[in-house]
């Protein structure tokens, strides 16, 4: 402590006045007689209040209330020690100019992952062909070797080809692989979703078929009307809009 607190105290025993003596004699209360003398000025309303209540205080004590004032001072705004500046250091700095090249191209991933994942599920629409071929989906992780499936061998026939035909379109797709699919007959969409390996469909239609999205193209075989079609693409490729009519059977 500065020491003004204890000249105060000192000043008052040596008067003998009690704190309810230097209160009437004052007109501090005494609880901001005790805060002075222990110099716990928190306790007091503010920074004006505390000048005054020790100027007033070393007055009727007799004291100086300058040098009282003066080690108030001394105690409130100590005098700054010399600080020994140490050498400036040679900061590195490192080069930023890989960092946004690696934000581009992180914006650019996510921006053609948002545009796939709403392209593949957005049931009964038709996506439209647009010169941008998005990247192939990873194939979910197989553990254990898949068992092939071998494709139906059909005989050609060609009344039983009129017949089915004329009967409308029947198209067996054999999963050989986990494949995501999402299919459209005649203008509806039947179903969509992810069918395991060793998986057969029958689709049946009248006028047309839509593959619309094939997560895994290589791990699909069609059969339409009792013909193979050529594969479709490779293992993990996504293809669109594969579409089956009465000419495709012609092409066949």
């Amino acid at each position: 402590m500065a020491g003004e607190g204890q000249v105060l105290r000192a000043a008052r025993e040596k008067k003998e006045w009690s704190y309810m003596e230097t209160e009437e004699t004052t007109k501090i209360r005494v609880r901001y007689i005790q805060a002075l003398e222990e110099e716990e000025y928190g306790i007091l309303p503010g920074t004006t209040y505390i000048k005054g209540y020790l100027r007033t205080y070393a007055k009727q004590l007799g004291l100086n209330p300058e040098e009282i004032m003066g080690l108030y001072n001394s105690s409130i705004f100590p005098e700054d020690k010399p600080v020994l500046e140490s050498p400036p250091r040679l900061v590195k700095v490192r080069s930023l100019g890989v960092r946004p090249v690696i934000l581009g191209s992180m914006a650019i991933l996510v921006v053609v992952l948002v545009i796939t994942i709403a392209s593949l599920y957005q049931p009964g629409k038709k996506i439209a062909s647009s010169p941008y071929s998005p990247p192939a989906l990873p194939s979910a992780p197989i553990t254990e070797a898949v068992k092939q499936v071998p494709s139906p061998q059909v005989v050609p026939n060609s009344e039983n080809v009129a017949a089915a035909t004329q009967d409308g379109l029947t198209a067996q797709l054999v999963f050989i692989q986990p494949c995501w699919i999402e299919v459209s007959v005649d203008g509806q969409s039947p179903f969509q979703g992810t069918f395991t390996a060793g998986t057969n469909k029958e689709v049946k239609g009248t006028s047309k078929i839509e593959l619309l999205t094939l997560g895994n193209a290589g791990g699909l075989t069609v059969t339409l009307n009792g013909k193979t079609l050529p594969s479709l693409g490779k293992s993990g490729q996504v293809v669109h809009n594969v579409i089956l009519t009465t000419d495709t059977l012609k092409s066949l």
